[in-house]
């Protein structure tokens, strides 16, 4: 049989709440955004997996899909052709959902204990597209109203969220609620704007909140860039509206949908952007979609940072994420798709914080493994509610640098994409507790309790931003930045220098000259840099250097001593020039090859009681783009460095392969730590050709003698392994207590109870 696709069917799985145990206030996200993110219901925080595809089957399947754990499930209600009940809004009922029909599966997903996730697919409606023209979606910047062929094409086209049918959108929302209070939930495939639109309305109200016309579709025109933000500020406004009209019915009800952003690469693509990163803030639980193929980056570091992406967007309340089970990403197909891959993706989701989703209905050769794989996230649950990470490192994914700066789909992961995930693959391989954050988490409290910022390129910070980074520095907090950290504003319009050159404890000098030489003579930045950005200016800092680290600085000790010492090293990635200030030292130079000591690579500066390690030579870009095991070592020990002696909360002894995440849970009797524990080791890694190679691993590669230790004095009680329940032993070495992990087969998990401190 063809198994469904998430697009047919959509559904979550649930599990049983802990008994008593209240649901505390999500955190409230720093800095003035134009909403209050939303208090979830408690079945939600309790939700673990899912189970889309249960409204295609029939009772029996539905019923083994309950007795595995599926215990939220989609039901349609309307899509792009019908509606599914008799509505007051919607006049086209479908002819081929009988009357009773819908009344029925809602009776059976009750007595099975299946919560109903509602189905409306929110911009694309074939009646709403043929009755109101003006409600289109248009793309282009022209006053036509687009028209498609409605007998050939009966879905009609796109329309525009961001006016009036947005409100008619919500409308139906709640008649459907009203009118079924068994919904507990709905989800939306395609919720997002499109990257903005030029119908009458969106005109009519950007002029009148801006006094200007919207301007061509232009990332490199500023005042694009603001509209840019306009049209996200609406869709915001939109789904604030809709959470408030909706749990007015029903206070319980949620919004557990679809996201765009991360988990396929793709989405990370959508430049312009559809949908800001922050209206996730206003889901309940976002989903998104995990695509392991080739056009995904499948066999990288990527996928793992999509899950930690998709769970630090919703500030780490709740997140899912669905692995979708295809060999290729073209043509789309499970062909030898091996049942143990459906465990490596949905426990990858476990390890980085998302609760994983699934497409139940699978070919009859894969519906075994993935019940198993099934029951192995179920048998983890009692560790998966109420956590957040324990926090150490914070990394930044900036949505305002991926579009404002990053401003094309065919270069955005060159100029941005690739400081964030060679940073994140340097962290994950060298076992460093760090947690995603994003630009609203920058002031207030938001950096609250983290030893170290990580700013990976970050260059899109506005004013507020870069004072409370400052701030954070000089009341003791480490910095770690990278090459245009800070030289834009948050809308992408250039600056003379970092706002941040303070705290770098150096000036920005321009670009270095290709191929792979210093300019000698000119010292001042270009005059027309802060009016424009050059056409070529990504171009021009990428080149192959030499790079040589200084005698006697952090980075001349360990592997870093013994895999470069103070030879000269090769460095081919992004490069800018700067000049350091009095107080600053250059640990590392860089320059054309022959004369690596001509441009400092990396500063270290003290600024207030804070420690800063600024990156000019991109070596966290080159980590994933043209890698060197001396990279890794060099923004790993950067990260130590300016932590300032703050001890991790967790250390882990283990091969690169192992992905450690820590988290600390709430339970009835206080907290515990959990350190997750993921395999990433793939037997036939790299054996075919890299562009078009994906994760489809056979076998498990067990790794045993993983060490975990804890700082002493510690208030640890004790550790198990789990699943299972095996006790672990500690014994103290080096100032830290130890247990060792007696086989890491996919997936387990270290788990601390702790008690008061000292006790």
């Amino acid at each position: 049989m063809t198994s469904p696709t998430r697009r047919d069917f959509l559904a979550t799985s649930a599990a049983v709440p802990l008994a008593d145990l209240p649901v505390a206030p999500p955190p409230r996200p720093a800095g003035p955004l134009p909403f209050e993110p939303v208090r979830i219901p408690a079945w939600v925080e309790e939700t673990i997996g899912a189970g889309y595809t249960l409204s295609g089957m029939d009772t029996a399947a539905r019923t083994e899909a309950a007795r595995q754990g599926v215990t939220l499930s989609e039901v349609n209600f309307v899509d792009p052709f019908f509606a599914y009940y008799d509505s007051k809004l919607l006049r086209r009922r479908s002819p081929h959902v009988p009357p009773g029909r819908l009344e029925a599966d809602l009776a059976e997903y009750k007595r099975l204990g299946v919560r109903v996730l509602g189905v409306y697919p929110p911009t694309l409606q074939g009646e709403v597209y043929e009755l109101h023209p003006d409600w289109r979606r248009v793309s282009t910047d022209t006053t036509d109203i687009p028209t498609i062929d409605l007998k050939k094409y009966p879905h009609g086209g796109m329309l525009c969220p961001l006016g009036p049918y947005g409100d008619f959108f919500v409308d139906v929302l709640a008649e459907i609620v009203t009118r079924f209070p068994d919904v507990a939930a709905f989800s939306f495939d395609g919720l997002h704007h499109g990257g903005g639109c030029y119908c009458r309305h969106c005109r009519e109200n950007y002029r009148r909140d801006s006094g200007a016309a919207i301007p061509k579709a232009d990332l490199s025109d500023a005042a694009f860039r603001r509209y840019q933000k306009w049209a996200d500020s609406r869709l915001e406004s939109l789904v604030e509206r809709m959470q408030r009209r909706l749990k007015g019915i029903n206070p319980d009800i949620a919004l557990v949908t679809w996201t765009t952003n991360a988990g396929r690469f793709g989405h990370f693509l959508s430049v312009p952007r559809n949908m800001p990163a922050r209206l996730n803030l206003l889901f309940d639980a976002p989903d998104q979609e995990l695509w392991l193929d080739e056009t995904n980056r499948g066999n990288t570091i990527v996928p793992a940072f999509g899950v930690a992406y998709a769970w630090a967007v919703t500030n780490h309340r709740v997140a899912f994420s669905e692995p979708y089970l295809m060999s290729h990403g073209n043509p789309y197909g499970k062909d030898s798709f091996p049942a143990h891959e459906i465990e490596r993706r949905m426990l990858l989701c476990v390890a980085h914080g998302c609760r994983p989703s699934i497409a139940v209905a699978q070919p009859k050769r894969l519906q075994a493994g993935l019940y198993q794989a099934m029951d192995a996230v179920q048998k983890r649950k009692p560790w998966l509610t109420r956590t957040r990470p324990e926090k150490w490192a914070a990394l930044l994914m900036s949505d305002d640098t991926k579009t404002f700066y990053g401003r094309s789909a065919g270069r955005v992961e060159e100029r941005y994409l690739a400081n964030v995930f060679g940073t994140f693959r340097a962290c994950v391989e060298e076992h460093l507790p760090t947690a995603v954050v994003n630009d609203w988490n920058l002031s207030g409290e938001g950096l609250a309790g983290y030893a170290v910022l990580v700013l990976p390129n970050a260059a899109c910070l506005d004013d507020r931003q870069a004072d409370a980074v400052r701030q954070y520095v000089a009341n003791g907090g480490g910095l770690v930045a990278s090459l245009d950290a800070s030289l834009f504003d948050g809308h992408g319009d250039p600056r003379p220098n970092f706002a941040l050159a303070d705290v770098f404890g150096c000036d920005y000098r321009g670009i270095p000259e290709q191929p792979g030489a210093l300019p000698g003579a000119k010292e001042e930045l270009d005059e027309n840099f802060a009016r424009a950005l050059p056409p070529d200016y990504w171009e021009k800092r990428r080149g192959v250097f030499d790079s040589k680290l200084v005698a006697g600085s952090f980075l001349d000790r360990g592997k870093l001593a013994e895999y470069v010492g103070t030879d000269p090293v090769t460095f081919k990635g992004p490069a800018v020039r700067v000049r350091p200030r009095p107080g600053a030292e250059v640990v590392a130079t860089f320059g054309a090859k022959g004369t690596p000591g001509a441009s400092p690579a990396v500063v270290v500066n003290r600024f207030g009681r804070g420690r800063v390690v600024y990156l000019a030579a991109g070596f966290d870009a080159a980590y994933y783009l043209y890698p060197y095991p001396y990279q890794r070592l060099v923004v790993a020990d950067a990260i130590r460095w300016a932590a300032g002696g703050v001890p991790q909360p967790v250390t882990v002894q283990a091969p690169m392969c192992v992905h450690a995440t820590t988290v600390r849970q709430r339970t009835v009797a206080g907290e515990r730590l959990v350190v997750h524990l993921f395999n990433d080791l793939n037997s036939t890694a790299g054996h075919a050709h890299p562009t078009d190679d994906v994760p489809l691993r056979e076998e498990a590669i067990p790794v045993a003698g993983i060490r975990v230790g804890f700082p002493l004095p510690n208030s640890v009680r004790s550790v198990t392994w789990e699943p299972g329940g095996r006790a672990l032993e500690m014994g103290h070495d080096g100032g830290l207590a130890w247990v060792t992990v007696p086989r890491l087969d996919v997936h387990g998990m270290v788990v601390a109870e702790l008690g008061p401190p000292g006790g």
